[in-house]
């Protein structure tokens, strides 16, 4: 388990905030995305900095998102369901946020998802405040406010990452993402959620090359249990930028994906999963999916 994976209550987040599924955060299990799910972290921050820093303070200072993480520790689906069976108000999610981490630039949230008491998935993120020059000072009146959300949760992990992670070489397998209109934010760059939505389409594009392009796409259970991205330049439109995938580690049961977003041969986006490499069979034998996953292992350069 990561420490992301931390069981904590509800009641451990200096602010919980009410959220409702809707059947547009669904994905082709009937569950809610991964995508979604970054989106709702997306959703509590905004909400909390416009309450505590005040409409003013937020609209004059630039706000970065650097890197943001989803576990999923159960399935979320529209009708919520406890650990028990019972049931709870029909897709009525708890979000937990708080302060984790504050720098002389940059701060850490910590995200809890609750059905009832129950924790079904947690996040972090990284928010840097940026002007024209680059990362800047945090303000003093945002620094005092972040110190009122400041709970007792590790700070943010790094991605450890070697020099070939931002190679597009090294890389394996490419798929060429155009940029939508509908993609920007109001920042004028494409929004983080549609980005950690790329990644998502990176891998079933990769699986669906693997399992030899099935209709209806691959298999729900191969969808990444847990996603990281991490922002490392803005992401512009128009523009055509390459994905990259490849696989870092296999074990037994799951799979370690690196991936790459590349303007030409620059790096503007790293990204890692993981998840389950099950394949079942019409004979009910598993696939040896991880067999087939073997030459896409990320190269030296």
């Amino acid at each position: 388990m990561t420490h992301t994976q931390l069981m904590l209550r509800p009641t451990d987040y200096p602010v919980l905030i009410e959220h409702a599924a809707r059947y547009s955060d669904l994905d082709p299990s009937r569950r809610i995305g991964r995508d979604a799910l970054v989106r709702w972290f997306e959703d509590a921050r905004i909400a909390v900095e416009r309450d505590v820093f005040g409409a003013a303070l937020v609209g004059r200072m630039r706000l970065l998102l650097a890197s943001v993480r989803v576990d999923v520790l159960a399935p979320l689906q529209v009708a919520a369901r406890s650990a028990v069976g019972a049931r709870i108000e029909a897709g009525q999610y708890r979000i937990g946020i708080g302060v984790s981490h504050i720098g002389t630039s940059s701060f850490a949230y910590t995200y809890g998802v609750y059905a009832g008491d129950e924790c079904v998935a947690t996040g972090e993120s990284v928010s840097v405040h940026a002007t024209t020059g680059g990362p800047a000072p945090l303000p003093e009146p945002v620094r005092d406010a972040l110190k009122t959300l400041r709970m007792d949760a590790p700070e943010p992990t790094r991605l450890q990452r070697g020099p070939a992670r931002t190679v597009r070489e090294a890389y394996p397998f490419r798929l060429d993402v155009r940029t939508r209109f509908g993609d920007l934010d109001p920042n004028r760059h494409v929004n983080n959620v549609a980005l950690a939505g790329w990644y998502l389409d990176g891998l079933a594009e990769l699986h669906l090359d693997v399992l030899g392009y099935p209709t209806g796409g691959p298999l729900d259970g191969l969808s990444p249990s847990s996603l990281r991205v991490d922002y490392l330049d803005e992401v512009r439109y128009p523009g055509i930028y390459q994905l990259r995938v490849g696989v870092l580690d296999l074990d037994d049961a799951s799979v370690r994906y690196a991936c790459g977003l590349f303007d030409g041969p620059h790096c503007i986006g790293l990204a890692e999963a993981v998840g389950a490499h099950h394949l079942p069979e019409e004979d009910g034998d598993p696939g040896d999916l991880a067999a087939r996953l073997e030459p896409f292992r990320m190269r030296s350069v």
